[in-house]
């Protein structure tokens, strides 16, 4: 498993500095020159890029080519930079990926602004990528983002989650966007149905993987590794499989948020353990989606994804 997560990290590393640079040029005609520096600054704050490098694979996957998928590929991270920024909003978070956020710096007007521009970027890329599917992608990515909002305030709606509610919200907020970009690389691959249910079934589970491992890091990591405090989403009650699996076996949230850093997670050892086989279990439902997908070395790559989901430290 090394070897293959050496080789999907240098593939993460790579891609992303693909995107990036054809990002980094689309802020720089938007007008006044205030808003661009906006834009650009949310832009710069390069993350994984895994959603865009899963869209990328699973184009080469049903043997479509990689510069086809980079237009599609700008518009997912596009739209999920705009995710980013609102629930940067909505959290009323200082810190994203090390860096100030944009609600922090420029206020949550300006922020709100650039989402809009965002948005439109992602449209126009897609609608000027000419690869004869503006239709289709654009429905797809809709109705992502459609669930993406549904899936915020759903989470804002309720104080109390159980583990269907988690699973009803991570499915609109965090797998919707992981399933829509695989089934965008399937269709600028011009794969047939079959191959395009499989990877939209891929993208699925690989985000419901991610979303777990990611609750999961809120405990265990420091503000330092992930780029954002520390318990934010303990904090803000939002609803993290490892605390909902804390209060169910009767850990309350009020008793947590007592503890310190290590009797907590002395105390949420079991659950977060329990919250890791969920995400290899989807992590490996993901890989058994593949096996309608030819074989070949993307294939092996969206299956490393997987194992590299599952381990990551950030």
């Amino acid at each position: 498993m090394e070897s293959s997560l050496k080789d999907i990290e240098a593939v993460l590393e790579k891609r992303a500095s693909m995107i990036n640079n054809r990002l980094s040029v689309l802020a720089y005609v938007i007008e006044p020159a205030s808003l661009s520096e906006v834009v650009r600054y949310s832009l710069s704050q390069k993350g994984k890029r895994i959603r865009s490098t899963v869209l990328t694979l699973c184009c080469e996957a049903v043997g479509g080519e990689l510069e086809r998928a980079m237009a599609p590929a700008m518009a997912v991270e596009l739209l999920h930079n705009t995710s980013l920024v609102l629930d940067d909003i909505i959290d009323m978070s200082d810190i994203r990926r090390g860096k100030a956020t944009i609600n922090n710096r420029w206020g949550n007007e300006m922020a709100l602004i650039a989402c809009d521009v965002m948005l439109s970027l992602a449209i126009r890329e897609i609608t000027r990528s000419d690869l004869g599917l503006t239709k289709q992608m654009i429905d797809c990515v809709a109705n992502s983002m459609l669930r993406l909002a549904e899936g915020e305030a759903l989470e804002l709606e309720k104080k109390q989650f159980t583990v269907d509610d988690y699973y009803r919200i991570a499915e609109k907020k965090t797998a919707s966007l992981f399933s829509a970009s695989a089934e965008s690389g399937a269709l600028v691959g011009n794969a047939d149905v079959k191959h395009v249910e499989a990877l939209r079934d891929y993208g699925r589970h690989l985000g419901l993987a991610f979303q777990a491992r990611d609750d999961i890091l809120d405990f265990i990591s420091n503000t330092g590794q992930m780029g954002k405090p520390a318990f934010l989403d303990l904090r803000m009650n939002r609803p993290t499989l490892v605390m909902i699996l804390a209060t169910n076996d009767g850990l309350p949230r009020e008793k947590m948020l007592g503890l310190g850093r290590d009797e907590l997670l002395a105390e949420l050892g079991p659950f977060i353990e329990k919250a890791g086989d969920i995400s290899k279990k989807e992590a490996g439902d993901a890989k058994r989606a593949l096996d309608a997908i030819p074989s070949g070395l993307p294939r092996d790559r969206l299956e490393a994804l997987c194992d590299y989901v599952v381990s990551r430290k950030k």
